[in-house]
């Protein structure tokens, strides 16, 4: 009996070995979302009316229930929105780091659900509906999550990819 139990403990010290070989979890970098939209808002000509959202007042959280439903309630690191303040939609983006990769999948459902309700519903302009069904874009890197609507789609989404290079 004295050796089963000496066996079975030799093979657990084994495994715990073992296990410690395996791949170390990778770090995530991080990203300041707000330099960043800094740096969107200089580089790429945005309509002087897409302005940040504030949600710490009243406007900003009801144009963040109106326009990303989903965000609202949700704990996230990090959150800059820009929202054009006018109904005719010449484009916007939305930066998040979320708290976790599975939160950062809802981020992008999120920001999907907000494509497909821009290019059905265009707000009424076929101009809205053209933009965001061209240019409209998600990119996610672990848990951080951006909506872009833009000309400049394309080149806005590797300037988000190389943040984590």
């Amino acid at each position: 009996m004295k050796r089963v139990i000496a066996l079975c403990a030799a093979a657990v010290l084994c495994l715990s070995l073992l296990s410690a070989c395996g791949p170390k979890p990778v770090e995530e970098k991080k990203v300041d979302l707000a330099a960043f939209a800094q740096t969107l808002k200089e580089q790429h000509e945005f309509a002087d009316f897409v302005e940040r959202l504030d949600v710490s007042d009243e406007f900003g959280t009801t144009m963040l229930k109106s326009s990303y439903p989903a965000l609202e309630g949700m704990d996230l690191e990090q959150m800059e929105i820009y929202l054009s303040m006018v109904s005719f939609n010449t484009g916007e983006f939305a930066l998040v780091q979320a708290k976790s990769t599975e939160d950062a999948a809802k981020v992008k459902e999120a920001f999907e659900a907000r494509i497909a309700a821009m290019t059905e519903e265009g707000m009424q302009y076929p101009e809205t509906v053209e933009l965001w069904s061209k240019s409209a874009k998600v990119a996610a890197n672990g848990t951080y999550v951006m909506l872009i609507c833009h000309a400049d789609a394309d080149a806005i989404v590797s300037e988000f990819e190389a943040l984590f290079k």
